[in-house]
């Protein structure tokens, strides 16, 4: 049974978890890499506009009383709607994410983040609002190069195509479509 679960989830994990009890919303999107429960995937719930980065992992599972005292603990996740969830993440359980949220890169999530909120670290911290971060990052975008959907891999930019974007981002940074 471990076996087959493993070679299932390989494949497209999300049909999988589904059929486990996972709930996502419309527009989810899992990056490379990404972990969700799947011995314990119905305890989690995943709202509309939901993006997980590469490697992020949601548990709804604490097995570290299992050998010491027999089970397992087990809680509920909730995260909301319209969500970022940077690499390398990890949502324990128990954790309620609210809607309008960025979790940055590498966070540990021990408790809950709420609706509009900028979180990051270890454990995660709430460091701001989503209104207040935004507002930065549009001065930002209108004071570096932006690079429309051609120079992107899926649209087929080459070697050519992204040395140019590196000669144009004389400050490091740039935003791309």
């Amino acid at each position: 049974m471990k076996a087959l679960l493993r070679k299932l989830l390989r494949s497209d994990p999300l049909p999988t978890l589904k059929r486990r009890g996972l709930v996502v919303g419309e527009n989810f999107y899992m990056q490379d890499g990404c972990v969700i429960d799947a011995w314990h995937c119905g305890h989690i719930r995943i709202g509309n506009d939901v993006t997980l980065g590469p490697n992020v992992t949601v548990l709804a599972h604490d097995a570290s009383t299992r050998r010491a005292l027999g089970l397992v603990r087990i809680a509920k996740v909730s995260i909301g709607d319209r969500v970022f969830i940077g690499a390398g993440s990890i949502v324990l359980p128990g954790v309620s994410i609210g809607s309008d949220v960025i979790i940055g890169a590498g966070s540990v999530v021990t408790r809950d983040v709420p609706d509009g909120s900028v979180a990051a670290g270890n454990p995660a911290a709430v460091t701001g609002s989503l209104a207040d971060y935004l507002a930065r990052k549009r001065e930002e975008m209108a004071a570096v190069p932006n690079f429309g959907e051609e120079y992107t891999l899926r649209a087929g930019a080459d070697a050519a195509r992204i040395a140019e974007m590196n000669a144009r981002m004389t400050d490091g940074i740039g935003y791309i479509a």
